[in-house]
């Protein structure tokens, strides 16, 4: 591979970083309730720019606090600067040509030199830095089964993981979700690595809950977060909640339901009736992100309730911005400390992302009054002890 001692120096020098922040959260263990500190932050966009991202990034540094902004439409990245509000940088791609990195569909931001780039619809992989420069191009394909690395920072969030010069990324069946059956999914797995100096690919040992599509297929989406020397994940349509090793070896499986989901999930409809297919996609019960919270040592798991739909234009707005939503709270080992119902059409919690002050959520709904279009912004909650 072109430029790997540059490679290594590069994830070595993010890894040490990582390794001296972020460590010194609270261990709360206590019932605590999420409470809006009534604090906005907002960011200036332009012309060009939705105030609904296609994917956002936090990262801090030395030098401050960071939002890596993907604007698919520019195949550009945007850095702002948290505390100032402005934006710092405007990193755009090529699609062709000695720095070409393809359509960018998702990103990982390993440190300000190090930025993973992940391509849309084939299995392009990038190594880039702010300056748009091609630092490195990774070749591989994905094991027999599985799709190419599923990276997207506005839809299931499920962070890359870099660890001894591997690169762990997600991944789903190479099938119609409508059409997995169990004997299907019993040898598929959640998870690859990719050897960055040789390109080899390895399968990691999680897979999909046993019993998880014995009832009907469902939804395959997940979403994955390290926290610390572990791994867990959370299921679309599953309230346990998964813990593994960084090998995928399973450690606990947790229960972990919301009071807001009933105890059945749905499966797939006819998916030639169009009406029931968005109805169960957009409408139903279902969990989505799972985030955690590195300055508290807490989870955050967003709960989507079910909503009842009379006509394809609710349909089409949930599409894109959700009715209600909830957020559970739990705390290291995955008990339950608290939930949240948010508002009705007020966030959207495809834009929310974990920062020092607390937990960021876009109020970029167009039902909400404070909703500017020239203005990315975000309410911040924070934890309140219940007493």
């Amino acid at each position: 591979m072109k430029n790997y001692r540059a490679l290594l120096w590069i994830i070595s020098g993010g890894l040490l970083f990582l390794q001296s922040c972020g460590t010194g959260s609270d261990n709360i263990t206590t019932p605590q309730e999420l409470v809006s500190s009534g604090q906005l932050i907002s960011l200036q966009i332009d012309s060009q720019t939705s105030n609904v991202s296609d994917g956002l990034f936090a990262y801090e540094d030395k030098n401050g606090s960071w939002l890596f902004n993907l604007n698919m439409s520019n195949n550009e990245i945007q850095l702002y600067n948290l505390d100032s509000g402005r934006m710092h940088k405007r990193i755009v791609f090529d699609l062709e040509g000695p720095n070409g990195v393809g359509f960018v569909q998702g990103f990982f931001v390993q440190s300000m030199d190090s930025i993973f780039l992940f391509g849309f619809p084939g299995g392009e992989l990038h190594l880039s830095d702010t300056t748009a420069k091609v630092i490195s191009k990774i070749n591989y394909e994905p094991p027999a089964g599985h799709d190419f690395a599923f990276v997207h920072n506005a839809y299931f969030v499920s962070d890359p993981i870099v660890s001894k010069g591997k690169l762990l990324v997600k991944t789903r069946p190479d099938m119609r979700a409508s059409e997995v059956t169990s004997a299907y999914l019993s040898d598929k797995k959640l998870t690859y690595s990719i050897d960055l100096s040789t390109e080899e690919v390895t399968l990691s040992k999680m897979g999909y809950p046993e019993n998880y599509v014995s009832e009907g297929a469902k939804l395959l989406d997940f979403s994955m977060v390290r926290a610390e020397d572990k791994l867990v994940y959370s299921f679309v349509a599953d309230h346990n909640l998964y813990v593994s090793d960084m090998e995928g070896e399973v450690l606990s499986v947790v229960p972990a339901k919301s009071q807001y989901l009933e105890q059945t999930f749905q499966s797939f409809p006819d998916i030639t009736d169009r009406t029931a297919l968005q109805s169960y996609l957009f409408a139903s019960d279902r969990y989505e992100r799972l985030l955690y919270d590195s300055y508290r040592g807490v989870f955050y798991r967003f709960v989507f309730p079910k909503v009842e739909v009379e006509n394809e234009e609710e349909i089409n707005q949930l599409r894109r911005f959700p009715r209600k939503f909830s957020v559970m709270i739990l705390d290291k080992d995955l008990n339950i400390l608290g939930e949240k119902l948010m508002p009705e059409n007020t966030y959207y919690p495809g834009n929310s992302f974990v920062g020092e002050e607390g937990l960021y959520i876009s109020i970029s709904h167009p039902d909400n009054p404070k909703n500017k279009e020239d203005l990315v912004s975000f309410e911040v909650f924070k934890l309140r002890e219940l007493e």
